[in-house]
Order: C-alpha cells, then sequence, then structure tokens
C-alpha cells in the first residue's frame, strides 16, 4: 500500500486514469494526449481560479501564497524555498499525480495535467507568470516552480 497522499491522489485522477487509458485505446495515443490537454487545460482554468474569484484581485496573490504555505505543510511533498512580496518558489520532491499516471501505465498524462497550470494561473491573476525549469513529469529529479506577480 502506498502513502497517504498517494492515495489521496489516486482517488482524486483514477476516473481521468481510466478515461485516459480508454481514449489511448479507441483514438490512439496521440490523439487522446490531444484531447486530454485540451479537457486539463479547461478544469485547470476553473479549478485554480475558483477560490480567488469572489475577491479583489490585489488579495489574490497574497491569499494564493498563503494558501500554497499550508498545503506545503498539509502535504510536505514540496517545500517553499523563496517568497517574496511579489514571488514565492517551491521544490516538489516527489509528484503523486506522476506516481499514480505512471502506476496505471500513462505517465505521460501527467505531462498534460502540468502543462494546464501555465495558463490556469492567469485566471487566479493576469499577471501571475508561473515558470519551471525542472518537472518530474518530464525526467526531472524534482520540480521547481516559481509564481512572480508581474508589474
Amino acid at each position: 500500500m502506498k502513502d497517504a497522499l498517494y492515495e489521496r491522489v489516486k482517488n482524486e485522477i483514477k476516473l481521468a486514469a481510466y478515461f485516459a487509458k480508454e481514449m489511448y485505446e479507441a483514438l490512439g495515443k496521440d490523439k487522446a494526449l490531444e484531447i486530454i490537454g485540451r479537457a486539463y487545460q479547461h478544469y485547470s482554468d476553473d479549478h485554480m481560479s475558483q477560490p480567488y474569484l469572489g475577491m479583489p484581485q490585489e488579495q489574490r496573490f497574497p491569499k494564493f501564497k498563503e494558501n500554497l504555505k499550508a498545503e506545503a505543510e498539509r502535504d510536505k511533498s514540496f517545500l517553499v524555498v523563496e517568497e517574496s512580496d511579489n514571488h514565492i518558489k517551491v521544490k516538489f520532491h516527489r509528484c503523486p499525480y506522476y506516481e499514480v499516471y505512471e502506476d496505471f501505465g500513462i505517465p505521460e498524462v501527467c505531462t498534460k495535467f502540468c502543462d494546464a497550470d501555465f495558463g490556469a494561473f492567469r485566471k487566479v491573476h493576469p499577471k501571475l507568470n508561473l515558470t519551471r525549469e525542472h518537472e518530474i513529469s518530464r525526467g526531472d529529479g524534482y520540480c521547481d516552480h516559481c509564481w512572480t506577480l508581474m508589474e
């Protein structure tokens, strides 16, 4: 049995994993990944912005940072490594989403899941920029995410 974080994520995404596997079989891998990428973008646009829609834009990034730090404390899968008023950077030492998709035999689906972040955070705040230099889903040993609120 895997740890509690893995099991929580598995329960969160197993329906998506089953759909992805069926799409691979029915449509072929490339077409399935194209559709999965679009679907994850729609999902992420909605999911990432939802907690912040009812608040003024100037309060969104501080609240996002507060939520991110609480999640880091709860999940223990990443650490906040840098922070300022307009910047926060984290380092993930594991990706339970990748672990689950890998166990389902479709690790490349995690890349589509991760790619959707770039557009989705613009929905949180139009001046919020996300960068990554390393991604577990692309073969790196860790992920680094850096959010900067552009002036």
